[in-house]
């Protein structure tokens, strides 16, 4: 949903709580449900680490891709965590900005209500102070012509008329400038409120920040180690695939019987070999 464009009624330049919690959220179950599944991942990377298939499996092959990558766990852990932790904070974050909206948006709605009204009370003030300078004229102007000698005195009639006249705009005027008085505390009360409501999201946007820091020192900081990752699936690509046809072939058909551990890596294995056939008829390769 869009937000306001106009924050001049609370008098800002700008909303004073920007973001969107709908994105926000999104974006926190996204990084929770990738770190779940590295957890998943991580799970059974130690499981299968443990199995006697996976130790048995393809003899100084496995040796050497055991060699390569003794930091796996830890490393996925650091993943794990690092996106656990910004999730969390994300998590955190959007009720915090959703509430905080909603604050800023009662205070815009107000400080509407408020000015309508103000300019209202104003209107009625002034008329109400014209009321009085006409009945004050009128009142010293009755007690003029009684002073005099040369004129008849005005009667008691419009002498009361008169009184009655100054005394009502008086109220009119004492009323008016109470509506007035309520209208100015109401836009002022909309707009601490629209400041209140920067401040939680000013707030909460700075513990979001902080979090998203330790997260990015909890994940892994070694770059080397994505790159080394990437080199050796390109160096080794050929052999592994060559190993992983060989792992489909015979191992599939203890994995149909006996299932488990050994499964995944079949199916694992069967997938490195659908995606170097794909490449391959992708550059023409195929057969």
């Amino acid at each position: 949903m869009a937000r306001p464009s106009d924050w001049s009624p609370v008098d800002m330049d700008s909303d004073p709580t920007p973001g969107d919690p709908d994105e926000v959220r999104l974006l926190s179950d996204e990084l929770q449900t990738f770190a779940d599944d590295v957890g998943e991942a991580l799970g059974r990377v130690r499981g299968m680490a443990d199995d006697r298939a996976v130790l048995d499996w393809a003899g100084l092959s496995a040796d050497a891709f055991r060699s390569e990558f003794d930091g796996v766990p830890g490393n996925l852990e650091k993943l794990q965590t690092s996106y656990d932790l910004a999730a969390r904070a994300l998590g955190t974050y959007w009720p915090k900005l959703e509430t905080a909206q909603g604050m800023a948006d009662r205070a815009l709605d107000r400080a509407i209500a408020a000015q309508a009204d103000l300019t209202s009370a104003q209107g009625a003030l002034t008329d109400a102070q014209d009321w009085v300078s006409r009945a004050g004229d009128e009142a010293e102007r009755l007690e003029r012509e009684g002073e005099r000698e040369d004129v008849e005195p005005p009667s008691e009639a419009d002498v009361r008329a008169a009184t009655r006249d100054a005394t009502a705009a008086g109220q009119a005027a004492s009323s008016a400038q109470g509506q007035v008085d309520s209208a100015e505390e109401a836009l002022s009360a909309a707009r601490e409120l629209a400041r209140q409501a920067r401040e939680m999201r000013e707030e909460a946007a700075r513990e979001c920040a902080q979090g998203i820091d330790e997260a990015s020192d909890a994940g892994i900081q070694n770059r080397s180690w994505w790159d080394n990752l990437v080199r050796w699936f390109s160096d080794a690509w050929d052999t592994l695939v060559a190993i992983c046809k060989v792992v489909v072939a015979v191992l599939g058909v203890i994995a149909l019987i006996i299932g488990g551990p050994l499964a995944l890596i079949v199916l694992a294995a069967a997938v490195v070999v659908l995606a170097d056939t794909l490449v391959k008829y992708a550059n023409g390769e195929g057969s």
